[in-house]
């Protein structure tokens, strides 16, 4: 593996842990094992490397969702997969837990890969919603966002991992295609 991807996979990793803000570049250093002058030959700045970084995880969750809902023939069957898909609830989202960090709240850059995965997902999400007959397609998509961000909130602050399963499940209950 080359130094750059060294690089990127920590500065990926810490900022999902820690977000970009909490995360040095003496940090990214010490987890990819690469030297200093390789971090600022490939990257300028913290900035660079964060973006790169977000980049690079918005770029792993759609290709995930992509194929799980290319992987389902029905709306309701991809809406079934998306919510009870397993998901790491303690560890919180890949970038949704990036909204609150101020380095990206402050920088266009580093949200930009972050709003381009939700609208990327809310895209996905509205064809399916719309063949279960739901008549608020907007409305629901956005509940099933704010569900499943709102249960890796409600999994970390309780120290259960189910209470995203749970959320999810009862979204399932609600749009009736729990079956």
């Amino acid at each position: 593996m080359d130094a750059r991807t060294k690089l990127l996979d920590a500065a990926k990793q810490l900022v999902w842990d820690r977000g970009v803000e909490a995360t040095s570049p003496n940090m990214v250093l010490a987890r990819s094992g690469v030297g200093q002058g390789s971090l600022y030959h490939h990257f300028g700045s913290k900035a660079a490397w964060a973006e790169a970084a977000i980049t690079g995880l918005a770029a792993e969750l759609t290709a995930e969702t992509d194929e799980l809902f290319s992987a389902h023939a029905t709306g309701a069957d991809q809406l079934r997969a998306y919510l009870t898909r397993p998901r790491p609830a303690l560890d919180g989202c890949r970038l949704g837990r990036l909204a609150f960090d101020p380095e990206v709240r402050a920088n266009d850059a580093l949200r930009a890969p972050i709003s381009a995965y939700f609208e990327h997902l809310r895209a996905l999400l509205r064809p399916a919603v719309r063949a279960t007959g739901v008549e608020d397609v907007d409305g629901v998509v956005e509940a099933i966002c704010a569900v499943v961000q709102g249960g890796y909130v409600t999994s970390r602050l309780s120290d259960d991992a189910g209470a995203l399963e749970r959320a999810c499940r009862g979204l399932l209950a609600l749009l009736r295609i729990d079956r």
